[in-house]
C-alpha cells in the first residue's frame, strides 16, 4: 500500500487558516482568511522588533514616510495657495475681490505681529518687538559673557603664579588650623 501525497503549489497568497474571533454570545464568527504573507509578514515583524536596531530603522522608515507624504501633497498646497479664491461673509456671499490664499496668510500675519502682546498693557509692545527684545538681550548676554571670560582669563593669565601660592597659603593654613 502506497501513500501519496500531493501538494499544489504554495506562494504567498495561498489560503492557510480562517481567522476567528467571537460576538457577546461567545458564537465564533469569521473574519476572513490569513495567507502565507501574512504569517511570513508576522514572524518578520517579530524579529525586527526584537532587534536593537529596531527604533532607528522606525524613525528611518517614519522619516521616508513623511518625506514622501511631503512630496505627494506639495503640488495640492501649492495649487491651493496660488488659486483665486473670494472673501465671503458668514453667509458664504462674496465680499471683495479675488484673492489667493497666500495673500490672506501673509495679510493675518502682519496683524498677528502688529498686535499688542498684552491687549490691556501697551506699554509692553507688540508680539513682534517682544521677539526683537527677547533676541537682542540673548545676543547681549552672549556678548557680555564672553567679554567676562576673556577679561578673567586675562587676569589668571597676569596673576596665575601670584594666585596660584595664595590658594596654596590659604588650604595650608586652613588644613593647619583644623589639625
Amino acid at each position: 500500500m502506497n501513500i501519496t501525497v500531493k501538494v499544489d503549489e504554495i506562494t504567498l497568497s495561498t489560503v492557510v487558516a480562517d481567522t476567528v474571533a467571537f460576538d457577546e454570545d461567545g458564537d465564533t464568527y469569521s473574519t476572513g482568511q490569513q495567507t502565507v504573507a501574512h504569517l511570513v509578514a508576522t514572524q518578520i515583524v517579530e524579529r525586527l522588533v526584537k532587534d536593537d536596531r529596531y527604533p532607528g530603522l522606525r524613525d528611518q522608515v517614519m522619516e521616508i514616510r513623511r518625506e514622501e507624504i511631503r512630496a505627494a501633497v506639495r503640488p495640492s498646497i501649492d495649487e491651493a495657495l496660488a488659486r483665486p479664491i473670494y472673501k465671503t461673509n458668514t453667509y458664504g456671499e462674496r465680499t471683495g475681490q479675488e484673492t489667493t490664499l497666500a495673500e490672506l496668510i501673509a495679510d493675518e500675519a502682519r496683524k498677528q505681529l502688529a498686535e499688542p502682546a498684552d491687549r490691556y498693557r501697551s506699554e509692553k509692545g507688540s508680539i513682534l518687538q517682544q521677539a526683537v527684545r527677547a533676541e537682542v538681550q540673548k545676543a547681549f548676554q552672549a556678548e557680555i559673557a564672553d567679554a567676562v571670560q576673556k577679561t578673567r582669563d586675562l587676569v589668571i593669565a597676569e596673576m596665575g603664579g601670584d594666585i596660584a601660592q595664595q590658594i596654596t597659603k590659604a588650604v595650608t593654613a586652613g588644613l593647619s588650623k583644623r589639625s
